[in-house]
C-alpha cells in the first residue's frame, strides 16, 4: 500500500510540473541568450559618456574648457586642448574618460557650456586590465 501511495504522490508530482511547464510555453522568455540577441536599452539606461557628434560640422564641439574635468568627483577625465590656426575656440586634442571609475553622477553633462557631451549605450565592457577601460573620445573624429 505505501508503495502504490509513492507511486500516485510521483504521478501527482510529474502532473504538476508538466502543468507548469505547459503555461510556461506561451509566455515570453524571461531571460537573453546575450551574446546572440542584443538587449533593447530602455531611454533612461545611462553608461559612461560621449561626444556628441553634430551633423552640421560632423564632428563634436568640446572646446577644452576643462569644466567637466574639473567637476569631476571621480577624478576620471583627462583633457588637453589647443587653438588652432584659423579658429576662434579651443579645440581638444585629449579627451580620455576613464569607464572603470567614472560614477555616472552625469556632473560634467551638466556643466558642459557646449552640449557636446551625452550618456552613452556601452553596456558590455569587461576586461581584466585596468587599462583597458580608458577610452579616447576623440578617436572616431581623428584623420586616418
Amino acid at each position: 500500500m505505501k508503495a502504490a501511495a509513492r507511486v500516485i504522490r510521483g504521478f501527482l508530482s510529474l502532473l504538476t510540473g508538466m502543468w507548469v511547464t505547459f503555461r510556461r510555453i506561451f509566455k515570453r522568455p524571461v531571460t537573453l541568450t546575450y551574446p546572440h540577441k542584443k538587449p533593447e536599452l530602455s531611454a533612461a539606461f545611462r553608461s559612461a559618456i560621449s561626444l556628441i557628434r553634430f551633423d552640421e560640422s560632423g564632428s563634436h564641439d568640446c572646446v577644452a574648457c576643462l569644466q567637466c574635468q574639473n567637476i569631476c568627483p571621480s577624478y576620471c577625465i583627462a583633457i588637453e586642448g589647443e587653438k588652432p590656426e584659423g579658429l576662434k575656440k579651443k579645440r581638444a586634442t585629449k579627451f580620455d574618460v576613464d569607464y572603470a571609475l567614472c560614477s555616472l553622477c552625469g556632473l560634467c553633462i551638466d556643466v558642459c557650456p557646449t552640449v557636446t557631451l551625452e550618456y552613452s549605450k556601452i553596456y558590455d565592457v569587461a576586461d581584466y586590465r585596468p587599462d583597458a577601460f580608458v577610452y579616447d573620445l576623440l578617436e572616431p573624429y581623428r584623420d586616418g
